[in-house]
């Protein structure tokens, strides 16, 4: 608690905190703060106005809250807390802060509301004390505490319990601001109690990954990660109602030995949680959202063994939470054959084992805040989820006189609607930053208990919803949870119990569609995942990616993501580009123009397998234009992963030549079209070679006779050359045996 007048150095981000935390409250029935405008009422305003203006505009605010969570008790002192805030670029020196009370009780929770966001002057208001303003520079935060003793305050004689708005009114030179909020007197008399339960989700960050990796989880199960403080909050409150997302089971027994040891130690103590369990979506996914998407049952996992790698399970991993199996005496046989497993590794888990829990609530349905349709009851039915949590933002109940019960019926559904101004309450109060915004939201939230208890006689059966996003920033679960469950006006009761009680019969279900906008993202996404299962038939085992893709669906799809602070629309358009690169990335590379100058031969074509980590299996079908070419059949051809290979096209010249576009197409082995038809420019030349046979063949012709006529002459030649030896032989023999009566030349020459 801070001392009267107390300047806080660097207050500005708690001080906004607080401010945000209590109109938020005031919006479902909790405190609003507001600047005032000046009124000849002792110089102290008298509503919620404006106050003095910087040349930017901004102005003087408040915020008030009680100590105590806002309940006051008989010989307790009131202490209001009021921080008021500079955001102008002016100094305030001096000034007052004057907490006073509108002594006429609250009749109504609505009632509570509408003062709360009133701005009209409360008449016969009581002064509960004033205290001094210390200087207040630019943009700094001052918090100053009003104590009201015991014997001051006003309603303290009153013999029964009530609502009182209170206010303060800050005036600092010429400026004024008012803020307002409520305090609850508790004489100590017993009071009509609301049997209240609880339901809370157990679940991890947003994510787009499908499964939590190792570094997340060891991080969120350290001492005091998101998941850790989720089990130590339930601690002595067993009647609370958790929902858990498989997906965390799944992602820490997909590691086996190699999880983090803090990841394996609490889902030993998640498994021993005494409390009513339910298994929320796989990565908690929207069903409303699947189901208005066109689907006619929310989707599940398919495979995990994508995240499993063999080495992390030998030995095998100890067993946590899995249903206990039902024994039976086996009857003898000689030696039990292994189930699973090839006998060349460690058998490894199945879907239904990662997943496997001993839930105690089956079928519940959790969707997100103001999101369902009546006309979503019933496929959810028809999934086997016949209990749905819904908020009641989604319902009728704002605009009844009374608190409903929780329970509604409708067809084959039962629904548990959630009470949306005191959930608020509690998440605001597991959530905030500080004690003056924890006083804040348990202001409101014992505020309204009180204003229900004061309903009527009857117990009201009331249903308290956490929401997603709280594990984030929540470190005050425990000390809500027993505020709530101590409180003079509510009694801690399971869910099952909930269920059991009588409806309402003026609550109704009041249509609350997700927007077109998210409608169609999601119908992208199923799209998409249509896609890549017909791209997979590439892969030897195509679950590797339909398993991964179902899994980033089903996380991507997490109701956490209907956060506005979740840019969930940058996460969609990641994930659709990240389809597109994996749906081509198999492809056939560009190539020239082809010349085919043969009858038939095969044309290489390079394809590429930019898939990191899976081999593929393609078939290449080509078409021609025109009747030239003549393909003889598709080629099949498996590709190693991140590289390339050439494949074969066999093709067949018919007559005539020209040019003939090839339509080249890839497919899998069933049949599946991968990645775009592409196309090659083939030049046919099939007449060429019948003319170089030709041109060759007489070539062969010509030399041949060439060189048969060459024999012939020159066999004539040598047998005339060895004719003319034979003649000359025998003359040269006739002359040796008869004189030569040739007349010597020479002798007749000299004659």
């Amino acid at each position: 608690m801070s001392a009267p007048g107390l300047t806080l150095r660097g207050a500005r981000l708690t001080s906004a905190l607080v401010s945000a935390v209590l109109v938020t409250t005031a919006l479902f029935s909790g405190g609003l703060t507001a600047s005032a405008a000046p009124s000849a009422d002792a110089g102290v305003g008298a509503g919620v106005g404006a106050s003095t203006r910087s040349a930017a505009g901004a102005t003087l605010t408040a915020t008030l809250t009680a100590d105590n969570g806002g309940v006051v008790s008989p010989g307790r002192p009131l202490i209001a807390s009021v921080t008021v805030t500079n955001p102008t670029d002016t100094a305030y020196t001096s000034g007052s802060v004057t907490v006073w009370l509108d002594p006429e009780p609250q009749a109504s929770r609505s009632a509570l509301a509408s003062w709360l966001a009133s701005t009209d002057a409360v008449a016969g208001r009581q002064s509960l004390g004033r205290v001094a303003l210390p200087t207040l520079e630019p943009g700094s935060s001052t918090v100053v505490s009003v104590p009201v003793a015991p014997a001051a305050v006003p309603f303290a004689s009153r013999q029964q319990s009530a609502v009182f708005g209170i206010g303060a009114s800050v005036a600092a030179g010429e400026s004024l601001a008012e803020a307002r909020s409520s305090v609850v007197w508790s004489p100590g008399k017993p009071a009509t109690r609301s049997s209240v339960s609880v339901v809370m989700p157990i679940v991890s960050p947003s994510t787009s990954a499908g499964l939590i990796s190792s570094d997340d989880l060891a991080t969120y199960t350290a001492p005091n990660g998101v998941l850790t403080r989720d089990l130590d909050g339930l601690t002595d409150h067993s009647t609370v109602a958790v929902g858990i997302d498989p997906m965390i089971i799944a992602s820490i027994r997909v590691l086996g030995n190699a999880a983090p040891p803090t990841a394996t130690a609490w889902l030993d103590r998640l498994a021993s949680l005494p409390n009513d369990t339910f298994a929320l979506q796989y990565g908690d996914a929207d069903v409303a959202g699947q189901v208005q998407a066109g689907l006619p049952a929310p989707l599940g996992p398919t495979a995990l063994g994508y995240a499993l790698d063999p080495k992390n399970f030998t030995p095998e991993p100890t067993s946590i939470g899995e249903p206990p199996s039902t024994t039976s005496t086996p009857t003898a046989t000689p030696s039990p054959t292994p189930t699973g497993g090839t006998g060349t590794g460690p058998e490894l888990p199945t879907l239904d084992k990662l997943l496997a829990w001993d839930y105690s609530l089956k079928g519940v349905a959790w969707p997100g805040d103001k999101t369902l349709k009546a006309a979503d009851l019933a496929p959810l039915a028809s999934a086997g989820l016949g209990t749905a949590i819904v908020s009641g933002s989604n319902t009728n109940a704002a605009s009844l006189d009374a608190t409903p019960n929780a329970p509604l019926r409708s067809g084959a559904s039962t629904l548990a609607v959630s009470d949306q101004g005191l959930s608020t309450a509690l998440r605001n109060a597991i959530s905030a930053p500080s004690d003056l915004a924890w006083n804040a939201a348990m202001s409101s939230l014992n505020a309204q208990l009180e204003l229900v208890s004061a309903e009527d006689s009857s117990a009201r059966h009331l249903l308290l919803a956490l929401d997603r996003s709280w594990p984030s920033s929540g470190t005050q679960l425990q000390r809500t949870l027993d505020a709530l469950f101590t409180s003079p006006w509510s009694a801690p009761s399971t869910f099952p119990t909930l269920l059991k009680a009588q409806q309402s019969s003026q609550l109704a279900l009041t249509d609350a569609p997700e927007p077109q906008a998210r409608i169609d993202s999601i119908r992208g996404l199923l799209d998409d995942e249509k896609a890549l299962s017909g791209f997979a038939s590439v892969l030897t085992d195509p679950s590797t990616l339909t398993g991964r893709t179902r899994a980033e669906l089903l996380s991507l799809l997490a109701v956490s993501w209907l956060n506005p602070r979740n840019d969930w629309n940058a996460a969609v358009t990641k994930s659709r580009n990240a389809t597109d690169s994996t749906l081509h990335a198999i492809k056939i590379l560009p190539t020239d123009n082809i010349n085919l100058v043969s009858a038939q031969g095969s044309i290489p074509f390079t394809v590429s397998n930019e898939l990191t980590d899976e081999e593929a299996t393609i078939v290449l079908s080509a078409s021609p234009s025109n009747g030239r070419l003549e393909i003889d059949q598709p080629t099949t051809k498996t590709i190693p992963k991140d590289s390339r290979a050439t494949v074969l096209v066999p093709v067949k010249a018919r007559v005539g030549n020209g040019q003939v576009i090839l339509s080249l197409q890839l497919y899998s082995p069933a049949g599946v079209p991968i990645g775009y038809p592409s196309y090659a420019t083939v030049d046919v030349h099939a007449d060429w070679e019948g003319i170089g046979a030709l041109i060759f063949g007489s070539l062969l012709v010509l030399l041949f006779g060439f060189g048969i006529v060459r024999n012939i002459l020159r066999r004539r030649a040598q047998r005339r050359n060895e004719q003319a030896d034979e003649d000359e032989d025998a003359a040269e023999s006739a002359g040796a045996g008869e004189p030569d009566r040739t007349p010597d030349r020479t002798d007749r020459d000299d004659g």
